[in-house]
């Protein structure tokens, strides 16, 4: 039917894609889309057309994404799926002044590694807090990419705290404070370090997610929960101080972490890849992390681990 519409999840299904990367066509402009009410539809003609015009693409590279390891789809592009973090958006600035397209789907740690594993991304962006351990990403990545022959490069480590207004008039400074039950917050989604990390100080706390105003409400960026607390929706929010800054909220810092870059060990020596390990460490890239606020480069570009 021609005037049929679709879901973004069946656009997924159609074209054996993951949602996360609909929706960055959609953002982008590729796929056109309509906003009825709070949801997206696509035309059927739409996506048909899409299809026409990338099909010498599909042939070759994306559709079906059956393994992104072994399908190198663009010679100048990068799939990226995992967390959200400023210091990724200042990287696809960089890498696209060498030619080369970082297309991110910021979907949370976790969901980042699972795509990665099917093979859907060549990517993943992660900052998981084992909570048997204490240790940052390893367990997860052992766990989920068994015999997959990864390397674990740090992006950088970074402050995770409290987002909250100005003058921060609730005085939130403490985990025991922020769960006690008299604040409302805005929480990040399942699967996302940020969400982790609340949740683990919640069970240390032996706090319920029923006891916490605010707690169903699931948000996928730092921005989205900064922007709650910004627009007096939620007193506070777990999050990154560059993105307190950014909204021109007051940031107390409560726990460093440390986000690392997943990427398949075969495809770390391709072009594309030597360019973004060279970015990395490169000075110039390293002070504009910097400059962003609440970042430690100590470790940025280094070889955090290799799993074969």
């Amino acid at each position: 039917m021609e005037n049929e519409y679709l879901t973004p999840d069946e656009v997924a299904v159609a074209l054996k894609l993951t949602r996360y990367t609909v929706y960055e066509m959609i953002k982008r402009g590729e796929l056109p889309a309509a906003k009825i009410g709070r949801a997206l539809r696509i035309l059927r003609t739409d996506l048909d057309s899409f299809m026409h015009k990338n099909k010498s693409r599909e042939e070759h590279t994306s559709y079906p994404l059956t393994n992104a390891v072994h399908l190198q789809k663009q010679p100048l592009e990068i799939l990226f799926a995992g967390s959200h973090d400023l210091t990724i958006d200042l990287l696809t600035r960089k890498l696209a002044e060498r030619g080369i397209t970082l297309l991110p789907a910021f979907c949370g740690s976790l969901d980042g590694l699972i795509e990665l594993y099917k093979g859907r991304v060549e990517m993943a962006g992660t900052h998981l807090l084992d909570r048997a351990s204490g240790e940052y990403n390893l367990p997860y990545i052992r766990c989920l990419l068994p015999n997959e022959g990864v390397l674990v490069i740090n992006l950088v480590s970074r402050w995770q705290g409290f987002m909250v207004p100005k003058s921060n008039p609730k005085m939130i400074t403490s985990w025991s404070e922020l769960l006690s039950g008299r604040h409302r917050i805005a929480n990040r989604q399942r699967g996302s370090g940020t969400r982790v990390l609340l949740d683990f100080n919640m069970q240390q706390l032996g706090v319920l997610p029923g006891e916490i105003p605010g707690y169903d409400l699931e948000l996928t960026t730092h921005y989205a929960t900064g922007s709650a607390v910004l627009q007096g929706t939620a007193d506070a929010a777990l999050g990154i101080e560059s993105v307190a800054r950014g909204l021109g909220l007051d940031f107390f810092p409560i726990h460093e972490e440390r986000y690392d870059l997943v990427i398949p060990v075969q495809l770390s020596e391709q072009e594309r890849f030597k360019d973004l390990l060279s970015i990395l460490q490169d000075p110039v890239f390293k002070q504009a992390v910097v400059a962003q606020g609440g970042y430690n480069i100590s470790m940025t570009g280094k070889q955090i681990s290799r799993i074969n």
